[in-house]
Parts: structure tokens; sequence; C-alpha cells
């Protein structure tokens, strides 16, 4: 994984991935935080273009990598992997779940409880939030140790005859 070997630093951008936005929306919310730069990956989006200090690029994962490796901070749906990626990495964090997904709004409520900033939603409603966020010094570090080769061996241990038998 790159993220596990990636070199980490503080650009002071923030690096977005909400999929179930559309540009304009994304781009008429973070636009009121003319302070921040921000770096959007849009599934939306087939070309890159800028609009004042958001940037709107395609979903790529190099260039992805290359972004959060180097942000301030994440906001993202709370989906399982970027913010995992963001924890691991120590950035702060900030999630809006996808409604109607049991999966995100589990998972948002786990973050919620260890004191990752969750919006109801990307709204003008939520601005004052997403500012005080953006304001925050708070990032949590999770340690994931890898533990892949652990994880096989105990598998193949465990197994004494061939799955065929």
């Amino acid at each position: 994984n790159g993220i596990r070997h990636a070199t980490l630093s503080d650009s002071g951008h923030y690096t977005v991935y909400l999929p179930a936005y559309s540009d304009s929306r994304i781009l008429r919310v973070l636009s009121e935080i003319p302070s921040v730069s921000w770096q959007v990956f849009s599934k939306h989006s087939h070309h890159a273009y800028r609009f004042g200090n958001v940037s709107i690029q395609p979903v790529s994962n190099q260039a992805f990598l290359e972004s959060i490796t180097s942000c301030r901070g994440v906001l993202s749906a709370a989906g399982f992997e970027t913010p995992s990626e963001a924890l691991f990495m120590g950035k702060k964090l900030c999630v809006i779940p996808m409604r109607a997904q049991l999966e995100q709004q589990c998972n948002a409520a786990a973050l919620k409880a260890m004191g990752v900033p969750v919006l109801a939603g990307l709204s003008a409603r939520e601005l004052p939030r997403l500012q005080a966020w953006v304001m925050s010094d708070k990032r949590l570090r999770m340690d994931y140790p890898d533990q892949t080769r652990e994880l096989v061996h105990r598998i193949l241990a465990t197994r004494t005859a061939p799955v065929w038998a």
C-alpha cells in the first residue's frame, strides 16, 4: 500500500473526496472558506479545472496519493478506506456520511465516538462546523500495524487437509 510507506508532509491544502455530491455543490460550499486551498477528487469530472480556491480533478490513484500524503486535512465520505488512511497518517479528518448507506452511518458513528467531526451534509447550514474544523488543529493518529504475513501464516497453519478433501 502506498500510504503505509509514503513520505508525509503538510503543504497546507485539504484533500476532498465526496462522491455523493456534485461538483457545483462542492464548489458552492467550499468556496465560502476562501482561506483554504481545496483539492477535490471528483468522479463526476473528466478534466481538471479550478474555481478560486477550489481545484477539481478526476479521480486518479496517484494524484490522490500525492494529495492526501501532503495535505493538512481530509474531508471525505464516511467509507472505510479514506478515513482509515487519514487516521493512519495523523491527518485532520472530517466526514460526511452518504445518506441511506448503513455502512457509512455506522462508520460515522464510530468516528464520532473517536472525536472525528461528522457533518450531516455539505450545505450552508454546516458551514460554521466546517470552518471550525478547518481552524482546529485536532487530529488523531491510529496505528494500524501490517499483520498480513502473520494472518497468512495463521490461516495456513490451521489447515490440516486440502480444501477439496
